[in-house]
């Protein structure tokens, strides 16, 4: 086996089943290198939108690619204008029946590969759902965002016994959050050992009865809580304020959680509740808290008691809202803390230029701050503060992101491997072309830069930083196809390019791109109207490891007569083209 070339490898890898696949790719280099870069196996996710049809299912059924991850978006399984609802809560649900076939072989294609399947903004027939999952029983993940259901309520749980994730998100009209609630009562029978969980509650004092089917909702979760506590790592549930629920989780000894995520959290008159979870989850190793208090000073309280309790956190995303700067001060006891995330989302009592001075962190590996009035005198207090940063995030710090600012991140942090200062509006071609260039940073890999008037051709001329994997430049309008062949000489290595709303993205652009990116693999060209076929037939022939390719509202591409999808794109997923893989 190990002498045989490439070719003869891949069609061998071709009839072994996905679980078999996985086996083989451990063997040795050369077969996972096969298995990575085959056309048989696909990385990526494919998103079905509602412009799916049946000869589209066709095209995926005839694939050699095998799917691990799978998303209908806005996709009517059933016909909305001809299903009708009697006053007895009967449903007629009108649906296709050779589209519901299609889909059912379409599953049944991928049974065996696919390990996570999400349903957005989608209407669902409850008994057709629970027919399609039944298709897939290794399913590992189900996602719900959304979507609206129809039918009589599922007597029967999920039939997945190996789910380990679920996802759900309601839809936005009262009366359908209601209806897709019910789907929390159908999870809560399944025997399976789910790991993460990540819901919604929008139940509160406003409702009134407990024993009403909106409670019913909450007392489902509240089964999911304690029937997966001894195997659930992570727990994400927004505006989490009923007290039942509260109470469960806060106060249960058996869970154990790794990961905490609290949106929209009120803490009023259950401060000591919360202090009590504080106490007992010692394990929590990430947690993103929003905390809404109605008194100033509490948060800074909160903020105390995370930072002494739980000394074991690596990730913290917090909202810093009505926090002071001394309130920031107990990050620093946080030893093990490697990912911080910091953000403001309403103007309360405001941090000064000094909220770093008396915070040193040499263990944080990255920093997001987004707040909008962060001062330039804080900034630079981050060098200081945390000298090992790796990754650095100050997207939307429009007043304290400068060229003196993206200078003084040049000069100070050469470590860093991640820089991101999207829509940072006042810095200009200066803070590129100043006496510290972005090749000093001989470590960075990704780099974002959306929505940065400043980011001209000759900014481009001076990035001279082979290291570079990923760049991204949507929106920024100003750079022209002597830009895009400097970026490319100077940085060969991208991998990943984000190039969407570039107007002056054309064809030409496409070629330069095409034969000078040898190893790319990602290209987002979203909404540039410039570029035609000819930059499909170009990225396609030149590009061999190309997996993503984003054509989403170019209205010059027009991808639909079946010569267009020959050998020459067997690399790519020819399916999935148009619409950033969404058909």
């Amino acid at each position: 086996m190990e002498t045989l070339p490439v070719e003869i490898l891949e069609k061998i890898f071709k009839h072994l089943r996905y679980s078999d696949l996985k086996q083989v790719s451990s063997v040795c280099h050369l077969w996972y290198d096969v298995y990575q870069r085959s056309s048989f196996m696909s990385k990526m996710v494919v998103h079905f939108k509602k412009e799916l049809t049946l000869d589209t299912i066709d095209l995926f059924l005839r694939s050699e690619c095998l799917y691990q991850n799978i998303c209908f978006t806005s996709i009517p399984f059933y016909d909305v204008a001809k299903s009708k609802r009697s006053i007895c809560r009967k449903d007629v649900i009108y649906e296709d029946s050779r589209f519901v076939e299609k889909i059912r072989q379409f599953l049944l294609k991928f049974a065996d590969s696919v390990q996570m399947l999400s349903f957005c903004k989608c209407h669902l027939e409850r008994g057709r759902l629970i027919e399609f999952l039944e298709l897939i029983p290794e399913l590992k993940g189900l996602e719900f965002e959304e979507c609206i259901f129809a039918g009589d309520d599922a007597c029967v749980a999920f039939p997945l016994s190996k789910m380990k994730k679920f996802n759900f998100k309601y839809p936005e009209d009262e009366i359908q959050r209601f209806e897709s609630g019910h789907v929390y009562s159908s999870l809560a029978k399944v025997q399976c050992s789910l790991v993460k969980l990540k819901v919604q509650l929008f139940v509160n004092e406003m409702f009134g009865d407990p024993d009403s089917d909106l409670w019913e909702q909450v007392k489902a979760v509240t089964r999911l809580v304690k029937l997966h506590k001894k195997t659930m790592k992570s727990f994400k549930v927004d505006s989490f304020n009923d007290p039942a629920l509260k109470k469960l989780v806060f106060d249960d000894e058996e869970l154990q959680l790794e990961k905490v995520v609290f949106g929209e959290l009120k803490l009023r008159k259950d401060d000591q509740v919360f202090f009590n979870f504080l106490e007992k989850q010692k394990k929590i190793k990430k947690m993103e808290i929003s905390i809404e208090s109605s008194i100033d000073a509490n948060n800074d309280q909160y903020l105390q008691t995370i930072c002494d309790r739980l000394q074991k956190l690596e990730q913290f995303y917090y909202d810093m809202s009505r926090n002071s700067d001394s309130g920031l001060e107990n990050l620093q006891k946080l030893k093990k803390l490697k990912n911080l995330v910091l953000t403001k989302n309403r103007n309360t009592v405001g941090l000064t230029e000094h909220c770093f001075d008396h915070i040193y962190m040499p263990n944080l590996k990255s920093l997001g701050i987004y707040y909008k009035e962060l001062q330039f005198p804080a900034v630079q207090q981050i060098p200081v503060s945390f000298p090992n940063l790796k990754a650095l995030n100050l997207s939307e710090c429009g007043k304290g992101v400068t060229d003196e600012t993206v200078q003084l991140i040049f000069r100070s942090l050469p470590e860093l491997e991640s820089l991101d200062l999207s829509k940072c509006k006042q810095v200009t071609e200066q803070a590129f072309l100043g006496c510290t260039k972005i090749g000093n940073l001989r470590k960075l890999k990704d780099l974002v830069l959306e929505k940065c008037d400043g980011v001209t051709d000759l900014s481009l001329a001076a990035f001279d930083n082979p290291a570079l994997k990923s760049i991204s430049v949507a929106m920024c309008t100003r750079i022209t196809n002597v830009g895009w062949e400097a970026l490319c000489r100077q940085c060969p290595n991208i991998t990943w390019l984000n190039a969407s709303h570039c107007r002056n993205f054309d064809d030409q652009s496409a070629l330069i791109v095409a034969t000078m990116l040898g190893e790319l693999e990602v290209l987002n060209l979203f909404k540039n109207c410039s570029v035609t076929n000819e930059a499909v037939y170009s990225l396609v022939e030149n590009c061999r490891y190309l997996e993503d390719l984003c054509f989403t509202k170019c209205r010059g591409v027009k991808m639909k007569k079946p010569e267009y999808f020959d050998d020459k794109m067997n690399r790519v997923n020819k399916d999935c083209l148009v619409n950033k893989k969404k058909i």
